[in-house]
């Protein structure tokens, strides 16, 4: 029986040998992101527009993957994923469905702001305060910017082509 039991112990130690280890790294967490529907009204912290714009899911959205250290500490977030929304004049009726699929990418910086990228077509909505806001415009190109530790867009650079979607949603 103890040499049974040997044999168990020195086979179920090689077993575990024979599993990979992750070497300490840490999993990213993927999350699927919910579907956006909001309602940016003129006259409030939240207008882009002259008018109020209206927004919905038309199909997938993207996911938000955060990535940490071995302290637990979030080194990057990124968005990837098929990004189809809707968006609504209100007043007018008018909508179109916009592929805002553009990858990107944040870093958290020691200042509490962040440091982000993003390329392909997106969709940014620029609010009083911000750098070009307010405004509500699709790039398709690549962009860089900060968003300050109390929100605000700042250091908006656009290599690309921008839409004004108050324009179109206007006309």
């Amino acid at each position: 029986m103890k040499h049974y039991l040997r044999v168990v112990v020195v086979v179920g130690i090689a077993v575990l040998a024979l599993i990979p280890q992750s070497a300490g790294a840490v999993r990213p967490v993927r999350t699927p992101l919910p579907p956006f529907v909001f309602s940016f009204v003129p006259g409030t912290p939240t207008q882009l527009c002259d008018f109020q714009v209206d927004t919905a899911p038309a199909g997938a959205t993207q996911t938000e993957t955060d990535f940490v250290d071995q302290s637990g500490k979030l080194v990057r977030i990124t968005f990837t994923g098929t990004n189809l929304i809707s968006l609504t004049n209100h007043a007018t009726g008018k909508t179109i469905v916009l592929n805002a699929n553009g990858q990107g990418t944040l870093y958290p910086q020691p200042d509490g702001s962040f440091r982000g990228a993003g390329g392909g077509p997106g969709l940014f909505g620029l609010f009083q305060g911000d750098d070009r806001g307010p405004a509500l415009i699709l790039i398709n190109g690549h962009e860089s910017f900060t968003i300050t530790p109390d929100g605000h867009i700042r250091d908006l650079v656009i290599v690309g082509t921008v839409t004004d979607m108050c324009a179109v949603l206007a006309a």
